[in-house]
């Protein structure tokens, strides 16, 4: 076995060298050679600042003790230079980070790694900058820490920024809306708080509840701030503390019964960490099944798995009897790296021509008058170059590809979600510095990329169900949902607020009954109490709406339900359900007599079609009863145009039944009076028709449209308190023609009062139209386009779910029938009986009303000539053309013609 180990051991060795090989000839060959370079110190000393007490720290320690072996035992990546550690123990406090800092810096280390914690950070990156050292860091990811400010200050492990984007990209991916936020009261709490609200304004959640809690908090301190969190309405809570005080507020949250069914619990990498950096203790994983974390994620490359495997040939003995964990945790990986960056940068530097030549701080800055400890840091002269040849390093190590931003930032950043289930441990999504989630399969080099679908991915939450927490329930303060209800004047069957004769208020209307109807479908009790609101303007009824809106978004009421309209200023302040009715603008005039040239009204009651139709069927009558009378009866014969006029006389003269020849044959008889009853029904038609056209007097609108009601300057209502003043001065209403009105009986006095003491419409949301003409039917009429449409809903505080869950209420009673029942009820649809309103243009008769008379005509007389000629012998009908066509001759026609007008000469 320890042969095996051996052999593992020096396998791994060159395969370390032969990856990081390219990498150390790319650093050194963008570096310019130096002619006399100075000749390089025979050991490089590398300060590490860790906690040796904490677990993560003891990983460290040996991850980094493993990296130090690997590069000194391959020498000519690094020019011969051999590298030792100086470690001091912070213990992730920031008055001993700082005192071990100082201990290193007297030293005169020529590159510190380290701090393990983002506390102790801020010290010793200003130690930094006086020493001009650079600081390299695995752990301190405190978003502030940046180079902006200290300029020496580079770290391998992403920022907690990024941490705090990945987080707010998962709340919003499953559409929480309020979130809870427990932090460590110090720069790294703060810093990371401040990183989650600005993602999570960015993504449309918010933080509603911030509980920040002090390094050495109590339990009873703990207890108290759960147990305030646990009485508001949100379920999702975000912990980001240390390891220890966040294990601790876990451990609490399970006593007072927060890992139930409904909770969303997602903590911060550090708390992973400490759950699953030792072996862990079965029965608190099992505490908090369902509990959800975040954990850097470094790809299981070939680099990373030979680093895994040599780390468990080296740690085999502590793994079984000290406790220790079989797989590397990310801050390990990250300092395993970090090291090799240095030696890398290292080399480099003194490739350059560089050396390590140390000042004392007191010789650098004579008027320094500081205590000792301080007086004797050691400059480093070529730290600001030293500090340029790592920011161009780059490497391909076990945690990835690293490379500095200018802000001293690892670009490399990626985070997993782990869920804890039982005794497991599982991933369930990444994420890669997008506003996506990718799938769990799909975090592949070479595979394409899935992004994660939240009702897809495979969570337990706490309480062991997998259905998605609604992230939300009503607050546990004993207190009803406080309800605005808006006082109106009239328009009661929309809202009414009334008193009954035990002076008790009664809420009632259409948009109260819509409400109560979906909070009773709901699956969970609602209390809730009504409250009036009234006018700030005069204390009394119709409140402006925008007011009420506003109460709302302050908190002040938790709904407003009424005719509340859904408009894009208002969405930016409350949320709206989906909504219950639709709306939009319109206007309501009153019709106006109008008189109308009659010069022509004759013409009125047919159609273009049916005077042609007549005047076809009248010829073509004329004609059948020629062929069907012309052998026996003399009236229709002599020469062709005599026999023409008589046959047009004959047919129009049946009009006024004033035709003279008598019919001799049977069928011609019955085609005849087939024909009259025709006459009859097309003549009662036509009086009756002309009747109407002459006696009924036409309304007619004095507006028709928008843009009529601009040009002209007569005043124009609408209702009290509503939106719609705004709405037509920015139309183009002068403010001075605007009139309030408060009831439906005000619009109807108004309107009949006209232009002179009244308005000449009202413009006012088409369900108050709709209502006023369902009683008030005759001379009124809508005219013009629907404007702004959109529909009216209930209003709740930003974020709030009952909303949601109320929308779907609302869209199951709109497919059940229950809100057709409720309309029908509230909005009365009255047929509008003995209106004066008639179309602007008559009905006017189409032949289309007559087909069948004029078919029924048409056959017989067709089947009357079939017959006519089938009776008569075969001879006949050759004979009787013959005769014609012989009789048809020029000079006849001529004389036929003009020998009345020869005679008129003589």
């Amino acid at each position: 076995m320890s042969n095996f180990r051996v052999s593992l051991h020096v396998a791994l060795s060159w395969l370390t060298i032969a990856a990081c090989f390219r990498h150390a000839f790319m650093a050194c060959a963008t570096s310019p050679v130096v002619s006399t370079p100075e000749p390089a110190p025979a050991l490089v000393r590398i300060g590490v600042l860790l906690d040796l007490n904490s677990a993560v720290g003891k990983t460290v320690s040996k991850a980094l003790h493993l990296a130090l072996e690997n590069i000194n035992r391959a020498g000519r990546l690094f020019n011969g230079i051999k590298f030792g550690l100086e470690i001091a123990d912070s213990a992730c406090d920031p008055i001993q980070g700082a005192s071990a800092a100082l201990g290193l810096m007297r030293k005169g280390v020529a590159l510190v790694l380290g701090p393990q914690a983002s506390d102790a950070a801020y010290f010793v990156a200003h130690l930094a900058n006086a020493a001009q050292v650079p600081i390299l860091s695995f752990g301190a990811s405190d978003p502030n820490l940046a180079m902006q400010q200290y300029s020496y200050f580079f770290r391998t492990v992403p920022s907690d920024a990024l941490q705090m984007n990945a987080i707010a990209t998962f709340i919003a991916m499953f559409g929480w809306k309020k979130v809870n936020l427990i932090y460590i009261d110090d720069d790294y709490g703060a810093h990371g708080a401040s990183s989650l609200e600005i993602y999570l304004q960015e993504k449309g959640s918010k933080l509603v509840n911030v509980s920040k809690l002090p390094s050495g908090a109590s339990t009873e301190e703990i207890r108290a701030q759960l147990i305030n969190l646990d009485g508001t309405q949100s379920r999702v809570f975000v912990l980001h503390t240390s390891q220890s005080l966040g294990l601790r507020v876990l451990s609490e949250a399970k006593s007072l019964h927060m890992f139930t069914s409904g909770y969303v619990w997602i903590v911060t990498d550090l708390i992973v960490t400490a759950l699953l950096t030792q072996k862990p203790d079965l029965w608190n994983l099992k505490s908090y099944k369902g509990l959800l974390g975040m954990q850097r994620f470094i790809y299981h490359s070939d680099l990373y798995k030979g680093l895994l495997v040599q780390w468990q040939a080296n740690n085999s003995a502590d793994i079984e009897n000290l406790g220790f964990s079989s797989q590397l945790d990310a801050y390990a990986v990250y300092a395993y790296d970090s090291l090799y960056m240095a030696a890398f940068a290292i080399a480099s530097h003194l490739a350059q021509g560089h050396g390590f030549k140390f000042t004392e701080f007191y010789e650098k800055h004579d008027s320094f008058v500081g205590g000792s400890d301080f007086r004797h840091i050691k400059v480093l002269e070529s730290g600001p170059a030293l500090r340029d040849t790592l920011l161009s390093t780059t490497l391909q190590g076990a945690s990835g590809f690293i490379k500095f931003t200018e802000d001293g930032d690892n670009i490399n950043a990626a985070f997993g979600y782990v869920n804890l289930v039982e005794k497991n441990v599982s991933v369930v999504a990444y994420w890669t510095n997008s506003d996506k989630l990718l799938e769990n399969v799909s975090i592949n080099t070479n595979s394409t990329i899935e992004i994660a679908n939240a009702t897809l991915l495979k969570i337990v939450w706490p309480g062991g169900s997998s259905i998605i927490p609604r992230g939300w329930v009503l607050p546990r303060r004993g207190q009803p949902l406080r309800i605005g209800i808006p006082m109106k004047a009239g328009f009661h069957e929309i809202v009414s607020i009334m008193k009954n004769a035990a002076n008790k208020i009664i809420y009632d209307g259409f948009c109260i009954k819509v409400f109560e109807a979906a909070i009773r479908r709901l699956s969970y009790p609602v209390t809730f109490q009504f409250y009036s609101v009234q006018s700030k303007i005069t204390g009394k009824v119709n409140p402006e709406y925008d007011d009420l809106i506003k109460k709302v978004h302050s908190g002040e009421y938790d709904i407003a339900v009424g005719d509340i309209l859904i408009t894009e200023n208002r969405l930016t302040l409350v949320d709206f359900t989906q909504p219950y009715i639709s709306s939009g603008l319109i206007m309501l005039v009153r019709d106006a007599k109008i008189n109308h040239d009659i010069s022509w009204a004759f013409l009125g009651p047919f159609k273009v079609s049916m005077w042609c139709t007549i005047l076809g069927f009248a010829i073509f009558i004329g004609i059948v009863i020629w062929i069907l009378e012309q052998k026996e009866n003399e009236d229709f014969h002599g020469p062709p145009i005599e026999q023409l006029k008589n046959v047009l006389w004959f047919t129009f003269s049946t009009f006024f039944k004033t035709h003279k020849e008598r019919l001799k044959g049977f069928l011609a008889s019955f085609i005849l009076i087939l024909w009259l009853f025709v006459i009859l029904v097309i003549t009662s038609s036509y009086t009756a028709s002309l009747t109407a056209l002459l006696t009924v007097e036409k309304l007619k609108p004095e507006i028709e449209g928008w843009e009529s009601l601009l040009k002209m300057d007569a005043p124009v209502g609408y209702q009290t308190g509503s939106f719609v003043k705004d709405f037509l001065i920015d139309f183009g209403i002068r403010a001075d023609r605007l009139k309030d009105l408060a009831s439906l009986q005000e619009y109807k006095n108004a309107l009949d009062a006209g232009p002179q003491n009244g308005v000449i419409a009202i413009v006012d949301e088409l369900p108050y139209i709709e209502l006023f003409l369902a009683t008030e039917c005759k001379n009124y009429a809508m005219v013009g386009q629907v404007k702004t449409r959109s529909g009216w809903g209930f209003a709740f505080t930003k974020g709030s779910g009952l909303a949601e869950d109320l929308s779907s209420e609302i869209l199951k009673m709109q497919e059940d029938g229950d809100w057709h029942r409720l309309h029908t009820q509230w909005f009365k649809q009255e047929l509008c009986t003995d209106t004066e309103n008639v179309d602007e243009q008559p009905n006017r008769l189409g032949v289309k009303r007559f087909r069948a008379l004029f078919g029924i005509m048409s056959a017989v007389s067709i089947f009357s000539i079939v017959l006519h000629f089938v009776t008569r012998p075969n001879g006949y009908v050759r004979a009787k053309a013959t005769m014609f066509l012989a009789s048809v001759r020029v000079r006849d026609l001529k004389r036929t013609i003009w020998r009345p007008q020869h005679s008129h000469i003589q």
